[in-house]
Order: C-alpha cells, then structure tokens, then sequence
C-alpha cells in the first residue's frame, strides 16, 4: 500500500463529550474533524504557524457546513466563520494576546481572511473565511503564493479610544497655568537680571 496523502483528524461518532484541559471543562464536537492534504501540512504557511495558531485554524475549519457530496459538497458559510476569543481562551486557556497573535498570523500567511470586523455591539461577531481546502480557485487560496507575498497589511488594527482626545494633555503640557513674571522690573540675589535691568544700573546724567 502506498502512503496516505492527507492527515486526518478524529472522526467518531457524533456527540459532545467533556473534556479537561488547563483544569477546565470545555465542550469539543467528537463527531467533527478535517483532513488535510500534506501539500498543505507541510507548506510553507502551515509549518510558520505556531501551536495556538494551528489550534485556532482548526477550530475554525470546524465551524464550516456544507451541502451536497463528493464534488457536488457546497460550503454554505465560508465567509460567515466566526469564533470567539472567549471560545478559544475557554476551550485552550490561553490568554487574550495570544488569541490575536494566532488570529493575526493565519491572516498573514493567507490561510484567513476577514470579512466583517464586528465589534460594534454585545454579540457583533468579527467573521471569516477559510482560504485552504474550501473548493476555492487556486488564485483565491493566497497560502500557495506565502512568504513571497503575506497578507499583515489585513490584519485589524485596535481602533484607538476617541472619548477625550481634544482635551488630553500634549507632549510637554503638565496642565497647570502659567503665571504671569514677577520678576520684571527686578533683579534677583545677582547681577544678571532676569528680564531687564532694574532702574538702580542705569547710569544717571552728571
């Protein structure tokens, strides 16, 4: 027999079991699962990912549904894809950074794409789509073409906070009034006035 061309994921039976990680519980579909072509294990963009980034890309794959079978299968929310970093930071116990720094690396390397940024409200989800192994034309899966090009120029920026921009204090201000000099018309404990000469240097008319 010759050697198998894809690495597959489990794919048992169809229920959720609990699972310990990190000492929590978290929910994994038991049922679902992907295969991946070794064109794409091994490429370039998967092998530049690290291990949340790899774990986040799957948990994404998951999320796809589809119609049909064999070549007529449809992916019916590619494009749609959506999961949280509360999701990810629950099920692997990573921190809130380390979510973004993987989201942002799949990005990079063309296995994702944004589609909606979300965040405007409780619930407005950011969503995506999966550029490999999805039915896509060769040109719209960006991985084949990384690190020749890369997508970092995609990746979200964190909108800065506008509430109270016009009346922050600028570089050098420390806020406090200045006061007009008292100084003026007189000199210090010295000879070099500080503003003028006071009147007493004036040499007076003979």
């Amino acid at each position: 027999m010759g050697k198998s061309t894809h690495k597959a994921f489990s794919l048992t039976s169809n229920y959720r079991y609990s699972s310990q990680k990190n000492g929590k519980s978290v929910n994994i579909k038991k049922g679902g699962g992907a295969w991946y072509p070794n064109e794409v294990w091994y490429s370039d963009a998967y092998q530049d990912l690290n291990l949340s980034g790899r774990e986040l890309f799957h948990c994404l794959r998951t999320e796809l549904r589809y119609s049909g079978k064999g070549k007529k299968r449809r992916f019916i929310n590619n494009g749609e894809l959506s999961y949280t970093e509360t999701s990810f930071k629950k099920q692997y116990g990573y921190c809130s950074s380390t979510y973004l720094k993987a989201r942002n690396k799949l990005i990079e390397v063309g296995f994702i794409k944004q589609t909606y940024r979300g965040g405007n409200c409780r619930g407005d989800r950011a969503k995506y789509k999966i550029l490999v192994c999805t039915s896509l034309p060769v040109r719209e899966e960006r991985w084949r073409r990384y690190p020749k090009e890369n997508w970092a120029h995609e990746i979200p920026i964190i909108k800065k906070q506008s509430i109270g921009r016009n009346t922050r204090w600028k570089k050098g201000q420390s806020g406090r009034k200045k006061k007009d000099s008292t100084l003026s018309n007189q000199d210090l404990n010295g000879n070099i006035p500080p503003n003028e000469r006071h009147p007493s240097q004036y040499e007076l008319p003979i």
